[in-house]
């Protein structure tokens, strides 16, 4: 039983690492070209900047374009990272060669990422954009995390939020039914219709009964509750008037029970 087990989380890892592996060539180009993006990481290293540290892990850490921020902004400190795709490790490593800072980035899963780093414990462990929601057993990732994290570091987390009331109402607008309930079931496929992805979206009382044995929540905030998801850019100039307007109403319903219906989720934890 357990080595079937074992057998099915290598099997789906393989078939992420197949995905991201693909997506490794045209990631920075979609990402340059795509304003909302921008501003919601722009958002996530700001607060995230509000924690002192002095070693960093990132989970999911692409072609390292936050290590690569981080490192340039604060090259005394330390920074690895880990990601299932080889390329996007290739990639991220290729980058880091014209840093001061100590940056290097692995081919792991969360689950297996203790044997990359033996010795080491991070006072700050973050995750953009979602990389979470790929993971095959989130409450043992939590067990991992916390072994990894100092005992008076942060969790820095955003997850694909399972609530994203917009896009459940605008796709029964335009009766497509199935995709507008996609995020309710077990299994995600995920945004691109061409190319399915496995992924997992957890409500906000999923994701704090997956962390609360090990960690406190300490911060949330939720994103794209009105103000458009990062796959709609095309949609509105959110650099004019509307969508800064747009902005500031989710900054609104942050202070009310609304919070977790939009795009995405952001946690802070810390170890108990």
């Amino acid at each position: 039983m357990k080595s079937n087990l074992a057998e099915q989380r290598k099997s789906y890892y393989s078939q992420v690492a197949e995905y991201y592996d693909r997506e490794a060539a045209d990631f920075e180009k979609h990402y340059s070209n795509n304003i909302i993006l921008q501003r919601l990481r722009h958002d996530f290293r700001k607060i995230t900047e509000q924690y002192s540290f002095s070693s960093a892990l990132e989970i999911g850490c692409g072609p390292g374009l936050d290590l690569a921020y981080f490192g340039h902004n604060y090259p005394e400190r330390l920074f690895r990272g880990i990601d299932v795709s080889e390329k996007m490790v290739m990639i991220a490593n290729r980058k880091f060669k014209t840093i001061k800072a100590d940056v290097q980035a692995y081919v792991a899963t969360p689950e297996t990422m203790e044997s990359n780093f033996p010795d080491l414990t991070f006072d700050l462990i973050y995750c953009y954009f979602g990389a979470l929601n790929t993971v095959f057993d989130l409450e043992q990732t939590a067990a991992v995390l916390r072994r990894m994290v100092s005992a008076d570091g942060a969790l820095v987390l955003t997850f694909v939020n399972r609530w994203f009331l917009f896009d459940i109402l605008w796709n029964m607008l335009r009766l497509r039914f199935r995709k507008a309930f996609f995020r309710l079931g077990t299994i995600w496929p995920g945004y691109a219709p061409d190319r399915s992805l496995e992924s997992a979206c957890r409500s906000a009382r999923q994701i704090t009964r997956s962390f609360s044995p090990h960690f406190n929540l300490e911060f949330r905030k939720g994103y794209s509750i009105v103000y458009p998801a990062w796959f709609r850019h095309r949609f509105i100039d959110t650099r004019g008037r509307l969508g800064k307007w747009l902005w500031s109403i989710d900054q609104l319903l942050n202070r009310t029970p609304f919070w977790n219906l939009g795009e995405y989720s952001f946690y802070v934890f810390r170890p108990k």
